[in-house]
C-alpha cells in the first residue's frame, strides 16, 4: 500500500508582507482556535494548491496569496506551488515537472505520481474524463462547509462526473485491486477506439453506395495505353489554360484597382476646381467688402496678384485632371482588353470537351476516363474497409480481454468479505459516538447516512471512520491523510462532543495521518499541536522572511516556464 503524507505548507501573502509556515507530524496532528482564526483556511490551502477545491468561501483573505505545499508519494518528496490558478510541481531537488494554469494539466501530473487512474463518463455519458485531485482525496477529508450533510458536496466540481463516488469508494477501499482500474480505463479507451471505426466503416459504406449510384461501375475496362496521345494533350491543354487564367485573372485585379484610384482622384481633382471657381468669382466680385483675418483683424483688399494665383492653380488642377482622364481611360481600355481575353479562354474548354468525345471504335475517351477513375475509386474504398475491418478486429479483441481480466479481478468473494469488515466498522463507530443501533447488513459503501439533529453529524463521521479503517485494512491501495474540519457540528453537547473527540483520538487507525481543526481545547493527545489565536491574522510578519527564501525562487520558476510556454506557442 502506498502512503501519501503532508510535510509542511507555506502560505505568502505579498500584498500584506506576511507569511506561515507550519509542519505536520506524520501522525496525529490538531490545529486549534477560536472561529476567523485561519484553521479553516489553513486547512483549505492544502487542498486548493493541490487542484482540489474545498466547498465554501473564506472572509478577509487575499485571493493572490501563494501557497507551497510540501508532500510524499511512498517516501518520495514533492513540492506543489499555487497561486490564483497558476500551479508548478516539483520533484525532490526543486526541479520542475510542470508548470500551468489549465487544470487538465495538472490534474494529468498529479495522477501520474501518485498512479491514480480513475476514468468515468460525463454527465451526459458521451466522453471520458479522467480522474482528478478532487477524487483522490473525496473520502478523506471532512469539510465543515459540505461534507457533515447527506451529499458528496466536499469539493467543487466533481458534479461533472456522472455519479463518481462508488468508483472512488470502492478504488481506495480495495473491493477492486488496482490492477483493476488500470484493466477499466484500458477498456474504455479500446471501446470507443472500437465505436469509432465502426462509425468510420458504416460511414465509408454509405459513401460507396452513394458512388455507386452516381458513377457506375460497369463500365470499359479497356487498357488506356490507346488514348495516351489524348491523355498528353489533354494535360498539356489544362496545364496552359490554368497558367493563361491566373496571368490575366491577376491583371484584371491590378488594373481594376489602378481603374479605382485614378477615379477617386479625378473626383477629387474636380471637387478642388469647383472650390477654386468659387474663390475666384468671390475676388472679382464688385463692391464686395475687404478680407478681414480671423486672427489678427487686418484688412485686406482683393488684388490683381490674387486673381492671377487663383487662375495659375486652376490651371494647374486642370491639366491635373486631364492627364487623370487620360490615364483612366487608357486603364479602361487594358482592362477591357484582359476580359475580352478571359472570355475567349472558353474556347479551350471548347477543345477539351471535343477531345473527351474523340472515340476509339465504340468507346469515347471520356467512358475509359470515368471508368478508370471508378475503378481506383473502388480500389481506394476496398483497401480502407479492410484497414477500418482490421482495426474493428483488433479493438474487439482487446475489449474482450480486458473484460475477461476484469472478471478475474472483480472477485463476488472479495468484495462481500470487504462490506462486511466496513458494515461492522461502522455499527462500532455508532457505538462509540453514542448512537442508535442500526442494521447495517444491506449498507452500501457509498450509502452516507442521512440523519438530521446532533446525530446526524455522528452518524456521518462514523461512516466515514468506516471507510477510512478499511482503507488502511490490508485490501486497501492507498494510505491517505484524513482531515477532519470542525467536528463539534450542531452544537454537540457536554456529552456527545468529548466522545466525538475521543472517538476521533483514540479510535481511528493509529499509522493514519490525522489533522483535525477544533475551536476548544481538548485532553484528548494529539502527537502535534498547532495553536491559532489571533482573528483574522494567521499569516504572520516573522515568518515572512524564511518563507519568502524558500517560496521566491520557485515562484519565479513557474513564471519563467510559464512565459517561455506562452512565447513557443506565439511562434
Amino acid at each position: 500500500m502506498k502512503s501519501f503524507r503532508f510535510e509542511n505548507i507555506w502560505l505568502l501573502s505579498h500584498r500584506d508582507k506576511k507569511a506561515r509556515h507550519v509542519g505536520f507530524h506524520p501522525k496525529k496532528n490538531l490545529l486549534r482556535g477560536r472561529n476567523h482564526t485561519g484553521k479553516t483556511s489553513l486547512i483549505r490551502s492544502i487542498f486548493e494548491t493541490l487542484g482540489a477545491k474545498p466547498q465554501g468561501k473564506l472572509e478577509s483573505w487575499d485571493e493572490n496569496s501563494v501557497s507551497l505545499l510540501e508532500f510524499s508519494i511512498g517516501g518520495c518528496h514533492f513540492f506543489a506551488l499555487h497561486q490564483n490558478g497558476r500551479r508548478a510541481l516539483f520533484n525532490a531537488n526543486q526541479e520542475m515537472i510542470v508548470a500551468t494554469s489549465k487544470f487538465g494539466e495538472w490534474s494529468e501530473a498529479f495522477c501520474n505520481i501518485t498512479d491514480f487512474n480513475l476514468v468515468f463518463t460525463d454527465k451526459r455519458e458521451s466522453a471520458i474524463k479522467p480522474a482528478d485531485p478532487a477524487c483522490f482525496f473525496l473520502s478523506f477529508y471532512v469539510n465543515q462547509d459540505g461534507s457533515w450533510q447527506s451529499g458528496w458536496n466536499t469539493f467543487i466540481g466533481l458534479q461533472r462526473f456522472s455519479s463518481p463516488w462508488s468508483a472512488i469508494l470502492e478504488y481506495f477501499t480495495g473491493v477492486c485491486p488496482p490492477e483493476y482500474y488500470r484493466a477499466r480505463a484500458e477498456r474504455v479507451q479500446e471501446s470507443k477506439a472500437l465505436d469509432e471505426h465502426r462509425r468510420e466503416y458504416k460511414l465509408l459504406e454509405r459513401t460507396m453506395e452513394r458512388f455507386s449510384r452516381t458513377l457506375p461501375l460497369s463500365g470499359p475496362k479497356l487498357n488506356p495505353e490507346n488514348f495516351a496521345y489524348e491523355i498528353a494533350l489533354l494535360t498539356r491543354e489544362v496545364t496552359e489554360l490554368n497558367q493563361r487564367q491566373e496571368m490575366l485573372r491577376s491583371a484584371a485585379v491590378r488594373e481594376q484597382d489602378l481603374l479605382s484610384s485614378l477615379e477617386q482622384q479625378i473626383r477629387l481633382a474636380d471637387d478642388a476646381l469647383a472650390a477654386y471657381g468659387q474663390d475666384a468669382k468671390y475676388l472679382r466680385a464688385e463692391g464686395a467688402e475687404p478680407l478681414i483675418c480671423p486672427t489678427c483683424n487686418a484688412e485686406h483688399t482683393k488684388s490683381f496678384y490674387d486673381l492671377l494665383q487663383f487662375a495659375e492653380d486652376a490651371r494647374v488642377l486642370r491639366e491635373l485632371a486631364g492627364c487623370l482622364r487620360d490615364d483612366a481611360n487608357e486603364v479602361r481600355n487594358r482592362y477591357g482588353a484582359t476580359l475580352a481575353r478571359l472570355h475567349t479562354l472558353d474556347e479551350s474548354y471548347q477543345r477539351i470537351s471535343k477531345l473527351l468525345d474523340t472515340r476509339k471504335g465504340d468507346l469515347k475517351f471520356q467512358d475509359v476516363v470515368e471508368s478508370i477513375g471508378a475503378e481506383s475509386a473502388v480500389a481506394a474504398f476496398e483497401a480502407e474497409r479492410k484497414l477500418l475491418q482490421g482495426a474493428i478486429d483488433k479493438a474487439l479483441g482487446a475489449v474482450d480481454a480486458l473484460d475477461e481480466k476484469m472478471k478475474l479481478l472483480r472477485a463476488p468473494q472479495r468484495t462481500r468479505a470487504i462490506l462486511e469488515k466496513f458494515r461492522s466498522y461502522y455499527v462500532s463507530g455508532r457505538v462509540a459516538l453514542q448512537l442508535p443501533a442500526v442494521d447495517a447488513s444491506k449498507m452500501k459503501l457509498a450509502g452516507r447516512p442521512d440523519l438530521s439533529g446532533s446525530g446526524g453529524p455522528r452518524s456521518i463521521l462514523a461512516y466515514y471512520a468506516a471507510l477510512w479503517q478499511t482503507c488502511q485494512g490490508v485490501t486497501g491501495t492507498f494510505d491517505v491523510p484524513v482531515v477532519i474540519d470542525s467536528p463539534n457540528q450542531q452544537a454537540q453537547d457536554d456529552v456527545n462532543l468529548p466522545a466525538v473527540l475521543q472517538f476521533i483520538a483514540k479510535e481511528l487507525p493509529d499509522d493514519m495521518q490525522l489533522i483535525v481543526g477544533l475551536e476548544t481545547e481538548t485532553d484528548f493527545p494529539f502527537d502535534k499541536e498547532i495553536h491559532l489565536d489571533a482573528p483574522y491574522s494567521m499569516l504572520r510578519e516573522d515568518h515572512w522572511a524564511e518563507a519568502e527564501l524558500i517560496v521566491e525562487p520557485l515562484l519565479e520558476k513557474m513564471y519563467a516556464k510559464m512565459t517561455s510556454n506562452v512565447e513557443e506557442v506565439s511562434k
